[in-house]
């Protein structure tokens, strides 16, 4: 079996660094740390996070003159920078430089952590499109380059799915920050908000037997299945199970909008008990609303109880 590589772990065959990365190697992009033996990129700490102050000149692990820039061979210092210093010299020069880095390091971490708190503190707030200058982030309203998205929020929200809500065609509102997130319950369950996170916790404290998620089939194939947010078995009574279904934002989201017509026929026909709980008007006050709407005395059996027909 061939080794993996030390910076992104894929097959590196006999070498302890991929193709990708043994081209930067050769670009000075990545270093072997003279600590522990391993590679790492060369604007990152390696991970052993020892810090190294050089008491003799390197050998290997260095492909660059911290110097001057020009190649070298692993060595610290090229040859014109060698016979142009005293060894004093250029360990003084080698160790100021990894000092110099580290603080500049610690630096950038503080402005970007900074800049992630500022931006923070903008979200939910609606951002103006002029339509003169339109290169704003539509999540913050920072500066872009003519993108959608400012560098921080395409980091934060690259890989979610997010709900807009925009009016007079200029006017964006970011709804739910934490929609299509990770939340890790008390019971362990990963759930995709903050919402489906309190409502797992409540059921969680309460001692109701609940799962997330689990499939509920409607057809004959494997693919006609539906997933309600909650399965909670026996809840009414020996076989009689209740579902709870989660909207979240409504009429400003068409995705949500063809869920929820394409699901609730479908409740009707399989006459499944299912009590349906809401963004905007229950989540401020859960704990009072599923107390109301888990009282058993409250739940019609078969039917969709607690549904908003003015969406």
């Amino acid at each position: 079996m061939g080794k993996t590589c030390q910076i992104c772990g894929k097959n590196s065959g006999i070498y302890p660094l991929c193709t990708t990365h043994l081209k930067w190697k050769e670009e000075g992009k990545v270093v072997k740390c003279l600590h522990c033996g391993k590679w790492h990129l060369t604007d990152n700490p390696c991970s052993c996070k020892k810090t190294l102050k050089y008491t003799e000149l390197p050998t290997e692990g260095f492909e660059i003159c911290v110097s001057c820039g020009e190649k070298t061979k692993g060595y610290a210092f090229c040859k014109n920078c060698w016979n142009k210093y005293t060894e004093a010299e250029m360990l003084s020069i080698l160790n100021n430089q990894q000092q110099e880095k580290k603080q500049d390091q610690k630096a950038i971490k503080t402005e970007t952590e900074k800049e992630f708190f500022d931006v923070s503190k903008e979200q939910n707030k609606v951002v103006v499109i002029d339509e003169n200058n339109k290169a704003k982030c539509i999540t913050c309203g920072k500066h872009t380059d003519g993108l959608l998205f400012c560098p921080n929020c395409y980091h934060n929200y690259k890989n979610k799915e997010l709900l807009f809500k925009i009016t007079n065609c200029s006017n964006v509102e970011l709804l739910d920050v934490d929609y299509e997130g990770r939340y890790t319950c008390k019971d362990g369950h990963i759930v995709k908000s903050k919402s489906e996170r309190d409502i797992d916790n409540y059921l969680f404290e309460h001692g109701i037997s609940h799962a997330y998620e689990r499939e509920l089939p409607y057809g004959a194939t494997d693919k006609e299945v539906l997933h309600p947010d909650f399965y909670l078995p026996h809840y009414l009574g020996e076989n009689k199970h209740v579902y709870i279904e989660h909207w979240g934002y409504n009429e400003n989201n068409i995705q949500y909008t063809k869920t929820k017509k394409f699901k609730m026929p479908i409740y009707e026909k399989l006459k499944v008990t299912l009590i349906c709980t809401y963004e905007k008007t229950d989540m401020g006050k859960i704990e009072t609303v599923l107390d109301r709407k888990l009282n058993k005395q409250f739940i019609k059996e078969n039917k969709i109880n607690f549904e908003d027909t003015t969406n």
